[in-house]
């Protein structure tokens, strides 16, 4: 990891800009010799705006708890990643970037009205022959000097001309919707312009979701869904059964592009080795494509008088 530097903005930076100037770096691909800044950035005043919370919720489909849904100050977080992603010093090509995996984990519940201080900054990068280079980027969020919720996000840099070609398999994985135990399978769609309704409300134009022939140039044959819209309609689903109030930990990791449209089966049921756990999955209805899988770690439910 390289040398430190932060960018410290009175708010969330607009992300139309970060994007224009992230597009207009030129950065060769990267290689094993690739060397990361350790990048960050941060706002110390930030609210939840109800508004587009709402517009966040109903296109992916969470219940409102009354407190902010685990998966969204991810979302709030995404201008910081843009800064950090379109900073002259940040060592690899800007668009392209494919979600890896996530880790969310929120200490408490995060109430509606409360001010946040929102940091982000790049962790490690990591060589990896066969795909790309994969670079980590941690995420928090403060109330006062207590930390509410953090995150870890990995994300792939593809080298085009190295990437390995997926060998298709005729062995069908069990269908989510055969799962005896499942909690919670359900159907649902995500139609052809979902990458784009999804970008407005979150603010991520990134071109693999948003056309095929925007996506193409990053060997896409069709617009793929954002892997946190993947992320946060599962969330939706599994919200039901947990307490929002409690503290959690979300772990996803992202198999398969869902590439649109596309109609996608979530399941979730409990883990077998340990209580207050649940695994999660997300897959094609034949069974044959695994979209996400992850578990729910559920703890100690926090009063929101305790923080007061």
């Amino acid at each position: 990891m390289g040398t430190h530097e932060e960018m410290v903005f009175e708010a969330l930076p607009a992300l139309g800009p970060l994007y224009v100037k992230a597009a207009a770096r030129r950065r060769a691909l990267p290689t094993p010799q690739t060397e990361l800044k350790a990048l960050r950035a941060r706002v110390d005043r930030v609210r939840v705006d109800r508004d587009e919370l709402v517009r966040y919720r109903e296109l992916c489909g969470i219940a409102d708890h009354g407190v902010v849904p685990l998966p969204y100050l991810q979302v709030l977080a995404t201008p910081l990643h843009a800064a950090i992603i379109a900073h002259a010093d940040f060592g690899l090509p800007a668009l392209g970037l494919v979600h890896l995996e996530n880790s969310l984990r929120q200490h408490r519940a995060v109430q509606l009205d409360e001010v946040l201080r929102l940091s982000a900054h790049v962790d490690e990068g990591q060589w990896d022959e066969r795909l790309g280079y994969v670079v980590s980027l941690v995420s928090e969020a403060y109330v006062g000097e207590e930390l509410v919720w953090e995150s870890r996000l990995r994300a792939l840099s593809p080298v085009r001309s190295k990437r390995a070609k997926t060998r298709s398999s005729s062995k069908r994985a069990p269908e989510v919707g055969e799962q005896a135990n499942a909690n919670v399978s359900v159907m649902v769609r995500a139609p052809e312009d979902l990458g784009r309704r999804y970008a407005a409300v979150s603010g991520d134009f990134n071109p693999i979701h948003l056309h095929p022939w925007t996506a193409r140039p990053f060997g896409f044959d069709r617009a793929i869904a954002h892997g946190m819209w993947t992320l946060s309609r599962a969330w939706g689903e599994v919200q039901e059964l947990v307490d929002v109030k409690a503290s959690l930990e979300l772990s996803v990791r992202f198999r398969k592009p869902v590439k649109l449209p596309a109609q996608l089966w979530i399941a979730a049921w409990p883990a077998d080795d340990e209580a207050g756990e649940l695994e999660l999955r997300c897959q094609s209805p034949d069974g044959r494509r695994t979209h996400l899988e992850g578990s729910v770690r559920v703890g100690r439910s926090v009063s929101p008088v305790e923080h007061a």
